[in-house]
């Protein structure tokens, strides 16, 4: 390597070591001071101006009504059918993911289950959830905030007569 491409080499390592020279600034003196007054025609006319377009801002000013349009947000829901003890923990890690559970408990052995349900119920009441039976064998799991109705038939007839 030449000498020249050295010492490129080294600077650029080394970096530059040389420190920069103030720059001259020249004395207060050599400075000519301006004074400017307003002109009070000038600062009159643009108050005026301003006047006027406020003016006109106040009479182009339209009525503005607000819409809210009501958007409906459906829940969430999950419908599950459990078979063995081990699928309620799978169900308890989607469980805040949905409003609505319904769980199909059928298939299942009681006697295997009924602790399981137990620890379900209670997992599911700190998550805020409200838990009941639709049938014996159907258990409903829904959260505090969705609202359900309920409709019970007033209708004493036997359905099996009615034509």
């Amino acid at each position: 390597m030449p000498i020249d491409e050295l010492k490129r080499f080294f600077k650029k390592i080394a970096g530059n070591k040389k420190v920069p020279e103030p720059v001259p600034v020249p004395e207060m003196e050599e400075y000519e001071e301006i004074s400017i007054t307003p002109d009070t025609e000038k600062s009159e006319s643009l108050l005026l101006k301003r006047k006027e377009e406020e003016k006109k801002e106040e009479e182009v000013k339209v009525e503005v009504k607000e819409v809210i349009k009501e958007v409906k947000i459906y829940p969430k829901m999950y419908i599950v059918r459990i078979k063995h003890p081990k699928d309620f923990d799978e169900i308890k890690r989607f469980l805040d993911n949905y409003d609505i559970i319904i769980l199909n408990l059928e298939e299942a052995p009681m006697e295997a289950i009924s602790k399981n349900i137990k620890d379900f119920i209670d997992y599911a009441s700190i998550l805020g959830f409200k838990l009941g039976l639709i049938t014996e064998t159907v258990m409903l799991a829904f959260k505090n905030e969705v609202e359900i109705d309920k409709y019970v038939s007033n209708i004493k007839e036997d359905a099996e007569r009615v034509e």
